[in-house]
C-alpha cells in the first residue's frame, strides 16, 4: 500500500485528487456521488444530500485500470462510515469524508493499482 512519506499531513495513506462518479447505496436508495480525492482507505466526495455523521454506506466504484496499454474498468465495492461532512459554500451540495470500514483485499489492491498509476501519470 502507498503510505504518506511527508510528515506534514496526518493521513497515513496518500490521497489523489480525482473526480470519479460512483454510486452510494444506503437503506435501499442510491445516491450519485463524485469523488474529490481518494485513498486506499477512504474517499472525500460531493453528494446532493445531507448524510449524517457515522452513517454506514455501501459504495461501488468503476475504476479505469490500464493493462498492457489498454484501459479496462474494474469494479470496486466498499462499505464505509461518514466521518466528516460539510456543506458546500457555493452550491446546495455536501462534502462527506467516508472511511472504508470493510473492503476486500482484492478491491483494495485494485484501488491501490489505480492510485499508483495516477501518481505516475
Amino acid at each position: 500500500m502507498i503510505r504518506q512519506q511527508d510528515g506534514s499531513n496526518r493521513r497515513r495513506f496518500i490521497r489523489i485528487e480525482e473526480e470519479l462518479p460512483f454510486v452510494i447505496e444506503h437503506q435501499g436508495y442510491e445516491i450519485q456521488a463524485k469523488s474529490v480525492n481518494i485513498s486506499t482507505h477512504g474517499v472525500m466526495c460531493r453528494v446532493d444530500r445531507d448524510i449524517p455523521l457515522m452513517t454506514q454506506l455501501e459504495m461501488i466504484f468503476s475504476l479505469p485500470i490500464v493493462v498492457k496499454f489498454s484501459a479496462k474498468d474494474k469494479i470496486v465495492k466498499a462499505k464505509g462510515v461518514v466521518v466528516r461532512k460539510e456543506e458546500d459554500a457555493v452550491s446546495d451540495k455536501y462534502f462527506i469524508a467516508v472511511y472504508f470500514s470493510d473492503i476486500k483485499l482484492k478491491d483494495q489492491k485494485i484501488l491501490n493499482e489505480f492510485i499508483e498509476y495516477r501518481i505516475k501519470k
